[in-house]
């Protein structure tokens, strides 16, 4: 279990991660940006770091940011909230090679499912059910028709 974890989100999602992990009895250090600095989630947090000015690229996005405010606040581990960071393979496995727990998929998933088509295809080769589709990308508005025609509407 982990004693501290960095949440590398804002807002609603951030309280709800907070108050997730101060119920588990896990200390969690908030990361905000200067618009947020008097918002509740930076309030909850046993800890709250400040990573930048309020354009999300210059704070919530910025991963260099972010681990080092995992590293000098002790934590062992980030979690992302949803958006964001939480989907990004590149900071998951930044957060693997600083020997910070990233609170999602690997990395390597990451990357699977973030390819529609090849996500479509690992999840039909598991037996996952999948919605009716085209069994790869369109290319072209010809083939767009052609799977209209067969699937029907709403695409």
């Amino acid at each position: 279990m982990f004693k501290k974890v960095l949440v590398a989100n804002r807002g609603e999602i951030a309280v709800q991660v907070i108050r997730a992990l101060h119920e588990m009895g896990i200390k969690a250090v908030a990361v905000y940006s200067v618009a947020d600095q008097e918002s509740l989630f930076v309030h909850l947090a046993d800890e709250a770091i400040c990573i930048g000015a309020s354009p999300v690229n210059q704070s919530y996005l910025n991963m260099q940011a972010i681990i080092s405010a995992a590293n000098l606040t002790g934590c062992q581990a980030i979690h992302p909230g949803y958006g964001f960071l939480s989907e990004n393979a590149e900071f998951a496995k930044m957060c693997a090679d600083c020997q910070l727990t990233f609170i999602g998929p690997r990395p390597e998933v990451i990357d699977q499912m973030g390819d529609k088509e090849n996500a479509r295809q690992t999840m039909q080769r598991l037996g996952v059910p999948v919605i009716p589709g085209s069994p790869s990308v369109l290319k072209d508005v010809e083939a767009a028709m052609q799977a209209a025609h067969t699937l029907g509407y709403q695409l």
